[in-house]
C-alpha cells in the first residue's frame, strides 16, 4: 500500500488538516513517497505564505478580532493555500521532491 493511499483520498487529507498527514509521512521515514511528501510540503509552504500575507493586513485583517476571528483566518489562510500550490504554477513539488529523492539515493 503506498502513502497517498494510507492518507486516504486528497478531500479526507484537507478534511484531516495537512498537519496531521505530514507528521504520518514524517513517521514513515525513508519509506515516504517523495511525491505525496513534496505536494503536502508545498500546500503548508503556500499556506505559510497566505498567512504571513494576511498578517501584513494590520489590526484585525479581513476579520476583525472578534470571537471566532482567529478560526476563519485559520480557514482563509488553509484554503487560499491549497489554491495557490493546486492552481499556480508554483512547481514547488518538483523541485523538493527530486532533492528527496536524491537525498534517498535512488528513484521512486
Amino acid at each position: 500500500m503506498n502513502v497517498v493511499d494510507q492518507l486516504g483520498s486528497s478531500v479526507g487529507r484537507r478534511a484531516g488538516g495537512v498537519d496531521r498527514a505530514m507528521a504520518h509521512l514524517s513517521a514513515l521515514g525513508d519509506s515516504a513517497d517523495p511525491t505525496a511528501a513534496a505536494e503536502m510540503f508545498e500546500v503548508h509552504l503556500a499556506t505559510m505564505l497566505a498567512k504571513e500575507a494576511r498578517s501584513s493586513l494590520g489590526d484585525g485583517g479581513f476579520f476583525g478580532k472578534g470571537p471566532g476571528s482567529d478560526i476563519f483566518n485559520g480557514w482563509l489562510d488553509k484554503h487560499v493555500g491549497e489554491a495557490l500550490a493546486d492552481g499556480w504554477d508554483l512547481d514547488l513539488a518538483s523541485m523538493v521532491r527530486t532533492s528527496i529523492i536524491e537525498k534517498q539515493g535512488g528513484s521512486k
